[in-house]
């Protein structure tokens, strides 16, 4: 049988970058979701989207940043912080049987 167990999590998201601001802003209906001037200077028809509010050039080593997209970089901080919030060693990580 097989099973999965989910050790740790890791939120970039427009409601925030870790699990107590996400869950804080969620409790208290807080949105993601923002009018964006830019989008209407630009004449699209949707000006609303949900910004992610992150220096990834400050969080992210330049040897891995040059290489990688901003959907990358964001996916790359989750996956860090869900390793760390797992408490998971680097062997356990390395592990064939391990899925991030």
């Amino acid at each position: 049988m097989r099973r999965v167990v989910i050790t740790g999590l890791g939120i970039v998201s427009c409601l925030g970058n870790d699990k107590e601001t996400v869950t804080a802003n969620l409790r208290a209906n807080r949105p993601g979701i923002r009018f964006n001037p830019e989008y209407a200077e630009m004449g699209l028809r949707s000006q609303v989207s949900g910004s992610i509010d992150l220096n990834l050039e400050e969080l992210i080593d330049r040897k891995i940043f040059r290489f990688v997209g901003h959907a990358a970089a964001y996916a790359y901080l989750a996956m860090k912080d869900a390793i760390t919030d797992s408490g998971l060693t680097e062997e356990q990580v390395s592990n064939v049987r391990t899925g991030l």
